[in-house]
């Protein structure tokens, strides 16, 4: 285009709707809505499909026609949202809104999404040259502040952020082209896509989450839950007088059979209507639960948590609160630790190991307790034993199931930590560091270096030497205490507490600034 074509382009109004060969009529409805309350106002309708044929793009332009309005089909051929499972209960040019940016033209600076379920009351033209500044869009935000926090949770989008409907949306197009590109939605699009309840809507609130521009949602998208919420401030007279934009979302239509709300009164009259939705909650249902089925690492996550948490009741029921007071008493762990007789020192080692396996569970009950029971030195070497055969264990896990096990207990940006041993020269080194300094994540560790390349022997005899200062520290505290030698006892636990509060922000300072080169 040229340069006054491209000025031009940019003082019109442009709409721009996705559609399939269903919402053809009403499409042409809303049209001609909005060609009635914007007379004289030129205007370019972007058309975004990959159904459509001649036939309902002469439909659609014989509506645009009398009112000025140029059409511009615009034929997706890119299967982008192909093997989603969004698309068992969504059409897939939902989604087409979302890439707006990509397949306009590079000169349109901005334009009006509309869902073809709409109808437009009033004038549009200081509605769609409001100022967006620095936001990617200006919506309207349908819900309540509870369902607000639970979306927000669900979609993992910023607390004060609000959850927005996307059937209205002034996009500015230059914002977006300049902060996202093709693959960066698509990449979104793959990691998120078990939250995706809503589709394209919950993917467009997690990618403009944080720069919305909240608009009048009485005014410019009116549905039958918003007039619902505010009738008593907001009447039917109100809307007559006031809203631009009465939105029709939802399963019920004002062109179908048993429409239910008040605000079809304001759409066309509707001579042979189709039948009324009937059916469509199981099938939303079975589609939503497509969408969110976990795949096999959650499998196990989930099972793993299920397991954990059926131990816990099962314990607490039986044994109840005498579980609490043995772990976190040194005194009450010996005693019971005595009904074993001669295993007492296996029984230890085991739920040592178990502890080394699972990282959630506090290592310092457990060695204070060790030093309470067998003194510092024999207490010691329990607890590295069982360190021993918990490692060995998460490297023979690691190695067997690779990533999808490592994140089932741990973060997945903790994967990044890979990296600094992958560039060092000095690998043993660098681990022998880390096991060494309190405070740092050790139990953690190990699982990550089951996806390394480590040897397992030198890596088994350099962590159990690594260990020794501060499990020893922790069982010389429990020794002190059996001998009654409070103050050392004391004196002991503050020192440790100290290292490990040292040892962690050395280990965090050291992991961060590495990590960022």
């Amino acid at each position: 285009m040229s340069n006054n074509n491209n000025t031009q382009l940019n003082k019109d109004i442009n709409l721009l709707v996705t559609v399939d060969k269903k919402y053809v009529e009403p499409l042409c409805v809303m049209l001609s809505s909005y060609g009635e309350s914007n007379r004289g106002v030129k205007t370019n309708l972007f058309i975004a499909h990959s159904s459509l044929g001649e036939e309902e793009l002469t439909r659609i332009r014989e509506h645009a026609d009398k009112y000025g309005i140029a059409v511009h089909s615009i034929f997706i051929t890119e299967n982008w949202f192909e093997n989603t499972p969004v698309l068992a209960r969504l059409p897939q040019e939902s989604f087409y809104r979302i890439m707006a940016f990509h397949y306009l033209p590079e000169e349109l600076d901005r334009c009006l999404y509309l869902d073809p379920d709409i109808i437009i009351r009033r004038p549009l033209t200081e509605f769609y040259s409001q100022r967006l500044d620095d936001n990617y869009i200006a919506a309207a935000s349908h819900t309540h502040r509870l369902i607000n926090l639970a979306n927000n949770i669900r979609l993992g989008t910023q607390d004060n952020t609000l959850y927005f409907n996307s059937g209205v949306l002034l996009m500015n197009l230059a914002a977006i082209r300049r902060d996202f590109t093709l693959k960066k939605v698509l990449d979104t699009l793959e990691a998120t896509i078990q939250r995706l309840w809503l589709g394209d809507q919950d993917l467009t609130n997690i990618l403009f989450c944080g720069k919305i521009k909240l608009i009048d949602e009485k005014i410019y998208n009116l549905d039958e839950r918003v007039f619902a919420r505010t009738k008593k401030e907001f009447t039917l007279d109100d809307v007559a007088e006031k809203t631009a934009i009465i939105h029709y979302n939802g399963r019920h239509k004002p062109w179908l059979k048993g429409y239910k709300g008040v605000l079809d009164r304001f759409y066309p009259e509707v001579k042979n209507k189709g039948p009324a939705p009937v059916g469509k909650w199981k099938a939303q249902l079975k589609a939503i639960h497509g969408i969110v089925r976990p795949n096999n690492r959650q499998k196990i996550l989930i099972l793993g948590v299920l397991a954990v948490i059926t131990a816990c009741i099962l314990c607490w029921v039986f044994l109840g609160r005498e579980v609490v007071k043995v772990i976190g008493d040194p005194v009450l762990l010996r005693n019971w630790l005595d009904q074993f007789g001669p295993y007492d020192e296996l029984v230890f080692i085991i739920i040592r190991s178990v502890q080394t396996m699972i990282k959630i569970i506090p290592a310092e009950p457990l060695e204070i307790g060790s030093g309470y029971a067998w003194g510092a030195g024999l207490g010691m070497l329990y607890c590295l034993i069982g360190n021993f055969i918990g490692t060995l264990i998460i490297l023979a896990l690691t190695r067997r199931f690779g990533r999808a096990f490592v994140e089932c207990f741990l973060p997945a940006n903790n994967l990044q930590l890979i990296s600094l041993f992958k560039n060092s020269d000095k690998t043993y080194a660098l681990l022998f560091f880390f096991y060494l300094i309190p405070g740092s994540p050790k139990d953690g560790l190990t699982y990550l270096v089951g996806m390394m390349n480590v040897k397992v022997v030198p890596f088994l005899v350099l962590t159990f030497i690594a260990r020794i200062p501060s499990v020893l520290s922790s069982t010389l505290c429990g020794s002190t205490l059996a001998e009654k030698q409070y103050l050392i006892s004391a004196l002991i636990f503050l020192a440790t507490l100290v290292l490990a509060l040292i040892g962690g922000f050395i280990y965090k300072k050291y992991t961060d600034k590495k990590l960022k080169k």
